[in-house]
């Protein structure tokens, strides 16, 4: 049986990837690397402001990281918390005493 904060975290990064935008954002960090938000802004057609709130939940999660330089900000892919969030979700749901 998984703790509140397993199933919490699990819940959170579900909840992060449930949208094609952030499906998107994920996906260009994870095959091209880290990238600024300008640079993400531009190639998905988004306002600012909407970038940044779509970047909130996937930072939640911890799937992405974020480091300002000056007045720049930039994203990048944790593979290590992606990997360990998706092998917890699969373990989870191999198991039959979960209700």
């Amino acid at each position: 049986m998984l703790s509140h904060s397993a199933t919490r975290d699990l819940k959170t990064y579900y909840r992060a990837l449930g949208d094609t935008t952030r499906l998107r954002i994920v996906q260009i960090l994870a095959t091209e690397g880290e990238r600024s938000v300008s640079d993400l802004v531009r190639r998905l057609k988004v306002s600012h402001p909407l970038m940044s709130w779509h970047l909130r939940p996937l930072i939640r999660a911890g799937i992405v990281r974020t480091m300002r330089n000056g007045r720049e900000v930039r994203c990048s892919f944790d593979r290590e918390r992606f990997a360990a969030l998706h092998e917890r979700g699969f373990r989870t749901l191999l198991n039959r005493t979960i209700e």
